[in-house]
């Protein structure tokens, strides 16, 4: 390869991950304006278009012939369908969690999604398990996450089993990706079928749980210009995350989008305390907000220093081989 050709590579890389990390931050933070100044609580309604919208996209834009067109094969629908599976989980759960949590406890939740990416990649992706020093700041981050966790007044167990669902379901989801990526499937085919698949889950879950049906007709909130503009920034904004970790996650790995999650999840609590302010005033609390963001930084400070060490030995490798 020619330095060219890995300086692009290198630099979509590196787009890929600070448009997700980007839009992970605006994303949460415009769900929780929504669910909690609008009272807009419901979560068939605001996954149902984007997943319907996402469709329509692919299939226009490959008719136009700005992307290459994807080709409907029930072969390639069965082979994505856990992914789908796995991600409408995903999105559901943590819109529950997201609705029911403040923005640094959820941030801190969020942030133990390394440790089911080490985990599954040890299990799924026959990595090498890790060193010690990420064992430390993984245990750092789920202690701190434990911490901050007894320390919320308003505890809602079935809000907290839903968060750390929604960790598991993550950590599962951007494994999967890897996988999917690193055989024959490109980011748009797998979004195109991820949001096909997530449809029909999304509906299964809306009729069965009766909140599609129930909240059609007795929607008690009132409708606003207001209402309607951060909708549509919430399911657009939306669309673009989707596509953004699954591009993310395809061109570096599941580990790199964890990494990038500790970084965004660490402005998604600071900016969450400012705006919303409903944050616990228990000393405990603080404590371990503060564990856990340290431990995702030292985390992501390790993963840096060995991929550095991985790209320097690999170097070094090519070079003994031109001089022999």
């Amino acid at each position: 390869m020619s330095p060219i050709d890995s300086s692009s590579i290198s630099r979509v890389q590196l787009f890929s991950a600070i448009l997700y990390g980007t839009l992970s931050v605006v994303m949460v933070l415009i769900n929780k304006l929504l669910m909690d100044s609008f009272q807009f609580t419901f979560s068939s309604f605001i996954l149902l278009p984007q997943f319907i919208l996402s469709l329509i996209i692919v299939e226009s834009l490959g008719r136009c012939r700005w992307i290459k067109p994807v080709e409907f094969s029930t072969t390639t629908f069965w082979r994505l369908f856990p992914v789908g599976c796995v991600y409408c989980l995903h999105g559901i759960t943590s819109l529950v969690a997201l609705s029911g949590m403040n923005v640094p406890l959820y941030a801190a939740l969020k942030r133990c999604s390394p440790l089911v990416n080490l985990v599954l990649g040890v299990l799924v992706l026959r990595k090498a398990p890790p060193s010690k020093g990420i064992l430390v700041s993984v245990m750092l981050i789920t202690g701190g996450c434990v911490l901050a966790v007894f320390a919320d007044i308003v505890m809602d167990y079935k809000v907290y089993f839903y968060g750390v669902f929604s960790v598991l379901c993550q950590g599962l989801y951007l494994t999967l990706i890897q996988r999917e990526s690193e055989e024959t499937f490109s980011s748009i085919e797998i979004f195109y079928y991820n949001a096909m698949v997530s449809l029909f889950g999304t509906l299964l879950y809306g009729v069965f749980t009766d909140d599609l049906i129930s909240h059609l007709f007795n929607m008690d909130i009132p409708f606003s210009m207001e209402l309607w503009i951060v909708f549509a920034m919430t399911i657009a904004i939306s669309i673009l995350f989707n596509f953004s970790i699954i591009w993310c996650t395809a061109e570096n790995s599941a580990l790199t989008t964890s990494i990038v999650g500790s970084f965004k999840q660490g402005i998604q609590s600071i900016v969450g305390a400012i705006w919303f302010g409903d944050v616990s005033s228990n000393p405990l609390f603080f404590i371990g907000i503060v564990m856990n963001f340290f431990g995702g930084f030292l985390y992501s400070y390790l993963k840096a220093l060995e991929a550095k060490l991985k790209r320097e030995l690999k170097h070094g490798g090519r070079c003994s081989q031109q001089s022999v």
